[in-house]
C-alpha cells in the first residue's frame, strides 16, 4: 500500500488480489488458526451487539459495503478501451446527436 501511495506504482487487479492472499496467509501463519477464530468470533459478537443497538445504521453500513463492492467488481471487470477507440466512439456519438466533432459541425440540424 505504501508503494502504491508514495511511489504511484501501478497495480493491476490480479496483483492486488495476489497481495491480499499473501497478506492473509501471513496473518494466518502469525496468529494461528485458534487465535484467528477467536478474533473473528469476537468481531462477530461485536457486530451483533451493534446491530441490536443500531439496526438502521447497521443496514446502511451493509448497503454501502455492498454498493462499493459492486462498483469495485464492475470496475475491475470493465473492458479497457485504448484512447483511439474512445475517440472514435465519441465521434460516432457526436455525429448521431448532431453535435460538434473535432471542432466541426456534423451533418445534423
Amino acid at each position: 500500500m505504501a508503494s502504491m501511495l508514495i511511489f504511484r506504482d501501478p497495480v493491476s487487479g490480479l496483483q492486488f488480489f495476489g497481495y491480499g492472499i499473501a497478506l492473509g496467509g501471513l496473518v494466518y501463519y502469525k496468529l494461528g488458526a485458534d487465535q484467528l477464530r477467536e478474533y473473528l468470533g469476537g468481531s462477530g459478537r461485536q457486530w451483533a451487539e451493534y446491530r441490536a443497538k443500531h439496526p438502521a445504521m447497521s443496514k446502511f453500513i451493509v448497503f454501502i459495503v455492498v454498493i462499493v463492492s459492486v462498483f469495485i467488481l464492475l470496475g475491475g471487470l470493465a473492458p479497457y478501451l485504448p484512447a483511439e477507440y474512445q475517440d472514435a466512439a465519441r465521434s460516432r456519438a457526436g455525429y448521431l446527436t448532431g453535435g460538434l466533432v473535432g471542432g466541426k459541425t456534423t451533418g445534423g440540424n
